[in-house]
């Protein structure tokens, strides 16, 4: 089972220890990938092993709107937390994933209590 286990996927290093020291800081268990390829693959050989995943939105390759869906088909009650610095268009978001919505959308730069506050909703909400 899960365990309110958080897989964290972020391209960007510097960016990814901040969100993982901040998760720490709260006493939330989590797996940080900088390489999305590596964690989708991870996810998929895993996907018992967690309850929610935060993915940055704006990667190399494959956004994180595309390994968010492919995560949520291999595990239909995930939860997905997206951070972004950009704009992303509500639309857009909702047509590719039944789960993450607009408004749950992290927008960087984030504080510490904004990032734990996203993960403890999503931990309080009924899969």
């Amino acid at each position: 089972m899960s365990d309110n286990r958080i897989l964290v996927v972020e391209d960007n290093p510097d960016l990814l220890d901040m969100v993982n020291r901040y998760l720490r800081q709260w006493k939330f268990a989590a797996d940080p990938f900088n390489d999305h390829l590596e964690a989708l693959a991870h996810f998929k050989e895993n996907p018992g092993s967690y309850s929610l995943v935060i993915i940055d939105i704006k990667m190399p390759q494959m956004n994180g709107i595309d390994i968010a869906g492919a995560m949520q088909r291999a595990k239909p009650d995930i939860k997905i937390i997206l951070m972004t610095a950009y704009d992303v268009i509500p639309d857009d978001l909702e047509s590719n994933l039944l789960i993450a919505k607009y408004k749950d959308i992290l927008k960087k730069p984030f504080r510490l209590l904004e990032i734990c506050n996203a993960v403890k909703k999503q931990m309080q909400t009924a899969s």
